[in-house]
């Protein structure tokens, strides 16, 4: 009896189970990344036309009338002076603006998965082996009882 139960637990523990844990982490880090330029193009031209006509009227007698545009003058010296300007100013502005975007993107994958492998089980051979045992233990219990 003492064999028989050896043997048992010597099948018994001949199953295994083994686990296997797994997950999975996804870890995703974005970064944008902005640069703009601005660049700007200014010319500036000034053209300068400035006409002076200046001139002056003398009589020859100063004692004598002079008659201009319709009126008379007396013993005077008459000065005219015509100014005229025509400055130019001229701006031109060109600006352009340059925006580069650039996205990185950085993911991070851990994995951990969960895995049960279970190796064969001898439980139906112990069963036949017990069954076995059994009938040997009948057969000798018999034949001690009749002889």
């Amino acid at each position: 009896m003492k064999y028989l139960f050896i043997l048992f637990l010597l099948f018994a523990s001949c199953s295994s189970r083994k686990v296997i844990v797994d997950t999975i982490k996804k870890d995703s880090i974005s970064e944008t990344v902005v640069k703009t330029a601005t660049v700007e193009d200014i010319k500036i031209e000034t053209k300068n036309d400035i006409l002076i006509d200046e001139f002056t009227i003398t009589p020859l007698d100063s004692l004598k009338d002079i008659v201009i545009n319709g009126i008379s003058y007396k013993n005077v010296v008459l000065k005219y002076k015509k100014t005229k300007d025509n400055t130019l100013y001229k701006e031109d502005k060109k600006v352009s603006k340059i925006e580069d975007k650039q996205q990185t993107t950085k993911v991070q994958v851990k994995e951990k998965k969960k895995e049960i492998d279970k190796k064969a089980n001898y439980f139906i051979i112990i069963i036949l082996l017990f069954i076995l045992l059994l009938a040997y233990m009948v057969y000798k219990l018999n034949s001690k009882l009749f002889i």
